[in-house]
């Protein structure tokens, strides 16, 4: 790794003024060598104004959207920016707490395996709390993962999604929004991956606590899922 960084996480963030201070602290909490990109996707709230907090920190980098994109293109634009040897995305929301971290990166590390994935489905509190449209969005996206593909996957969905930096990069993301999850899990499937799943906790929120995923985004991930599956060339 010479004198990389072990990892690199990046923090998609759009108007997170609640959480982005603790889920930083936690971030950092974690004992593992790391540089953490936070992109900020143009917050409307007191988000950019708490990001200063960070200014002169040589292990953060804060980039901001000039307009709205998406959660994909924020993850593209931390990808773009990102140096160390391997890379995880961490949501600003709390759901999925970084201590998962250590647990997720060992596999890659021993060269046991490429491709990890935190499964909320395998760990705790996947049930309570979460959304029963958001649970049944996300088993309709896996059951047609699991189909296409041949595949034995629980949680397409997961925002840990680890690999070696330069594995991510190699995928060449497309979506901006929420289809760059389903299409970063088909993309690995297709160029022949294992991915690996790794029991998580969870702590789900929900709209009035400021959950953001809408049935817009299910459209966007299964016509993403019908693409990278069907229409895409493994180069």
């Amino acid at each position: 790794m010479d004198n990389k960084k072990v990892l690199t996480v990046i923090i998609p963030v759009f108007n997170e003024e609640a959480t982005i201070l603790k889920i930083v602290e936690k971030v950092r909490a974690v004992d593992i060598d790391k540089e953490v990109i936070i992109v900020d996707d143009a917050s409307s709230d007191n988000t950019p104004e708490l990001l200063k907090t960070f200014e002169g920190d040589p292990d953060i980098k804060i980039i901001t959207h000039p307009n709205n994109m998406g959660r994909g293109a924020g993850l593209k634009t931390g990808l773009s920016h990102a140096t160390g040897y391997i890379t995880i995305f961490q949501d600003a929301d709390l759901e999925l707490d970084p201590a998962n971290f250590p647990r997720l990166v060992q596999p890659i590390l021993e060269d046991e395996e490429e491709v990890v994935f935190g499964s909320r489905f395998l760990g705790k509190g996947f049930i309570q709390g979460m959304g029963f449209m958001a649970y049944i969005g996300n088993a309709i996206l896996t059951q047609l993962t699991d189909w296409f593909f041949k595949a034995n996957l629980t949680d397409v969905l997961t925002m840990f999604q680890v690999t070696k930096t330069e594995n991510f990069k190699k995928l060449d993301i497309q979506s901006d929004r929420w289809g760059s999850t389903i299409e970063i899990t088909a993309k690995f499937l297709k160029l022949g991956y294992r991915i690996y799943e790794v029991p998580v906790e969870y702590i789900p929120r929900r709209k009035d606590t400021g959950k953001k995923v809408h049935w817009s985004d299910f459209s966007s991930c299964l016509f993403a899922l019908i693409k990278y599956r069907f229409f895409y060339k493994v180069k």
